[in-house]
């Protein structure tokens, strides 16, 4: 018999039974708003043409499979790439196209609400966005292909299963309905069972209980090269959201060959270094920081005296920036309107923790839509509904067995509701099961069925149409955040003789810090830089050039003296810059 590989990707289709994580094609009206790649340059060239005195697009890869990946700055004026900027980076997880859906609408709002729009006009006249919308290209194409598939990989070939030939044993259409889902095997060994509230699910029997499985579950595919394994050597070779540097996952299908291996990653990773205004990002994936915010854990890496490597990696945010990150959240939420907990993957190697612990940016970031959290029903109402759909495949209680009697909880409550709201908004999401002739599998019944790829990730057009408007009042509300300095109260004082005080305050405008504290430890991004000049001028107490702190948001300030030495009617400039917090000048004259 076909062995058949425990891979992480399997164990993700599994968890979910026969429903394998969403197709495009809204049943509810409308089109909707994913594109594939074709479509996606065509719409990012659109807008540059719209808008060719805001909008500016760049290459910063090619992937793989050939497709370029775009990245798109959006701001007015000569002094763009110099002031504070946003970053916007979607779907670097292949088939999260939601989050392309979000960017380019983003884009859309704002570059068209410049100069009617007065709070856009001012926004994009002081700050600058920078939006990469799918720095996955090869792996979000897989979702508008034949047959259609959650792939997260990119196009590189890669030789998984080291026989000297690349991708020759992937995921196979058996029942040629033109996805991608998984089936189930009758198999006396098995150790899966359909729920007894949703039998379109599947979960793993509880042997404590007295449980028989009866089943065995796997992706959608067979034997196709002959060696006896399935699976183990499926297209493509990178997953993107993998490749990054912070906590790399050294060895993990799909992480690369070393960190930023990809091209994908390696551009973008480039493409921040050499924007060293970027203040602070968004992450539209499956790692979320906004509605669960980041928590300071004392003791976990980075406890040994600065300079050292003592103490290991930092795997939570510093102290002093838990409170933003909780206040960032508390703001979002009041935004768009979001609830419950959305699903999320687990961290290392994605882009979010990337930009956060390597590049000391404030990071945040959101899965942008969830299936909505509802009440289970009881147990008794549950079974009342009906066998083939319990409840609408909603809620059920939980089983007996905690201390005391305590029921334990119940782990397919979720799952049933992904159904049950899957079968109210799109019906045809959840494909039925088929019976098939499983060449590896002689003489077993074998059913192929589940959920159409995609539609855990990216809801039905109406529900993608409010996401994108709700995302979109977000971020502007987040580039309105970034840090500004600003000069506040500058004044000379005659000592005589020549002789002057200059006193003056250099404030923070905005509201987040001019940098995150982990920033400050990584010493990235650099810091203010404050110059005193004047024509004849001499500094005789303070220093000329200096470099200044961290100034929190809110307009919080730091005053700097001088004692200088020049004639009376000469004219001091006082400038202070910084990469993510911009520049501000002013003058005075000594009299």
């Amino acid at each position: 018999m076909t062995r058949w590989p425990n891979t992480r990707t399997l164990a993700c289709w599994i968890a979910v039974g026969l429903l394998s994580p969403v197709g495009l094609h809204s049943q509810t009206g409308g089109s909707t708003p994913y594109r594939d790649h074709a479509a996606l340059l065509s719409a990012v060239d659109g807008l540059r043409r719209a808008h060719p005195r805001l909008i500016e697009v760049s290459t910063i890869a090619t992937s793989p499979g050939g497709r370029a990946v775009p990245a798109i700055r959006l701001g007015a004026g000569a002094t763009v790439d110099s002031r504070p900027a946003l970053l916007i980076v979607a779907n670097a997880h292949g088939p999260h196209l939601l989050g392309s859906a979000i960017a380019l609408g983003a884009l859309e709002h704002l570059a068209s609400g410049y100069g009617s729009d007065t709070a856009i006009t001012a926004l994009l006249d002081r700050t600058t966005l920078y939006v990469v919308p799918r720095l996955n290209p090869d792996a979000a194409e897989a979702l508008f292909g034949t047959p259609r598939w959650e792939r997260r990989t990119n196009g590189a070939p890669d030789d998984a299963d080291h026989d000297g030939a690349t991708d020759e044993d992937g995921p196979l259409d058996l029942n040629g309905d033109g996805f991608i889902t998984v089936m189930r095997i009758a198999d006396p060994a098995g150790e899966w069972r359909p729920d007894s509230l949703e039998p379109r699910l599947m979960r793993r029997a509880d042997a404590a209980k007295g449980e028989t499985g009866g089943w065995s579950v796997r992706t959608e595919s067979r034997d196709q090269d002959g060696d006896g394994v399935a699976l183990e050597d499926g297209p493509g070779g990178t997953d993107i959201n993998l490749n990054f540097p912070h906590d790399y996952p050294w060895f993990r299908a799909g992480a690369g060959l070393h960190p930023v291996s990809s091209p994908e990653a390696r551009g973008l990773a480039e493409f921040v270094v050499a924007h060293p205004n970027i203040a602070a990002a968004y992450v539209l994936g499956p790692q979320d920081n906004l509605m669960s915010p980041w928590k300071h854990r004392a003791g976990s890496g980075g406890g040994a005296p600065e300079g050292t490597s003592q103490g290991g990696p930092y795997t939570s945010v510093l102290s002093a920036d838990e409170a933003w990150f909780g206040e960032v959240s508390t703001r979002f939420k009041r935004i768009t309107g979001l609830t419950g907990t959305p699903p999320a993957e687990a961290l290392g190697g994605d882009v979010l923790t990337w930009l956060y612990y390597h590049m000391g940016r404030f990071a945040f970031g959101s899965r942008g839509w969830w299936i909505p959290d509802t009440p289970p029903p009881s147990d008794s109402t549950a079974r009342g509904a009906g066998a083939a759909r319990a409840a609408g495949g909603v809620g059920g209680a939980g089983g007996a067995g905690g201390a005391g009697g305590t029921p334990s909880p119940d782990p397919m409550i979720q799952e049933r509701k992904t159904v049950a709201w899957l079968d109210a908004h799109d019906p045809t999401a959840v494909l039925p099961k088929t019976p098939i002739q499983h060449p590896d599998f002689p003489g077993q019944l074998v059913e192929v069925g589940g959920m159409r790829p995609g539609a855990t990730l990216n809801p039905p057009a109406p529900f993608a149409d409010s996401a994108v408007t709700q995302h979109t009042r977000f971020i502007t509300e987040l580039a309105g955040m970034l840090p500004q300095v600003a000069w506040r109260d500058a004044r000379a004082e005659s000592l005589g003789r020549n002789a002057w005080r200059i006193t003056a305050q250099v404030a923070n405008t905005g509201f987040l810090p001019t940098r995150a504290a982990i920033g400050e430890r990584a010493r990235w991004p650099r810091q203010i830089k404050v110059s005193l000049t004047g024509n004849g001028l001499e500094v005789a107490g303070g220093r000329a050039i200096q470099l200044l702190g961290t100034i929190p948001g809110s307009g919080r300030s730091e005053e700097l003296s001088w004692v200088v030495t020049g004639a009376s009617g000469t004219t001091v400039t006082l400038r202070a810059e910084s990469p993510v917090a911009g520049t501000a000048v002013t003058t005075l004259t000594l009299r």
